[in-house]
């Protein structure tokens, strides 16, 4: 595994975010969304967007953005975010948070760093009085759903479509019933 460098992300780093949102995208969803579409994914919007979800960390206590450090600490090369659940659905279903977004370039994929990030997000979450999240994977994308499933996650039965950029994508929710496990693992935070 690689060291985990992971750091919490501010509204500062929301440019470097969004231009890994939009490279990881355009790197994984190639066979899921046709190449125009991805095309058109803007770092500029992305960004203005993460700015706005930093404003809402204010009013949020599990709401955390997080930036995985590649190259010896030092090139961000994945991130991921976690916040309450947006899904009534989930919500009711006993999963009051989530692990919004998990996103690694793929030159970071495979090393470790996905699980870090997990874990850092799960043990945020765990001290601010969380035991169970969800998190949402296209289903029609086998490595996110082996990625949740290694790590102990389960279907939960309440699966969705997704519509970003004219493209309708089914997708699938996993449980974490026992966060715990996950953040037992978690490296060093710094920032």
């Amino acid at each position: 595994m690689t060291e985990a460098h992971i750091r919490r992300a501010t509204a500062d780093d929301a440019e470097i975010v969004a231009r890994i949102h939009v490279a990881a995208w355009r790197e994984s969803y190639a066979s899921l969304m046709p190449p125009e579409a991805l095309n058109a994914l803007n770092v500029e919007e992305q960004a203005a967007r993460w700015r706005d979800i930093f404003r809402g960390e204010a009013s949020d206590d599990a709401s955390a953005v997080f930036l995985a450090l590649g190259e010896g600490g030092e090139q961000p090369c994945g991130f991921g975010s976690c916040g309450r659940q947006r899904s009534p659905r989930l919500a009711e279903a006993g999963f009051p948070v989530e692990f919004s977004t998990l996103y690694l370039l793929r030159r970071a994929q495979r090393s470790g760093l996905g699980r870090a990030m997990m874990s850092a997000m799960a043990k945020h979450l765990i001290a601010e009085g969380y035991s169970r999240a969800s998190g949402w994977v296209f289903r029609d994308y086998p490595p996110a759903r082996r990625f949740h499933e290694a790590l102990g996650a389960k279907r939960t039965g309440i699966d969705g479509e997704w519509t970003i950029l004219g493209v309708t994508l089914a997708d699938i929710s996993y449980g974490y019933r026992d966060i715990s496990k996950l953040a037992a693992g978690a490296p060093a935070v710094t920032g």
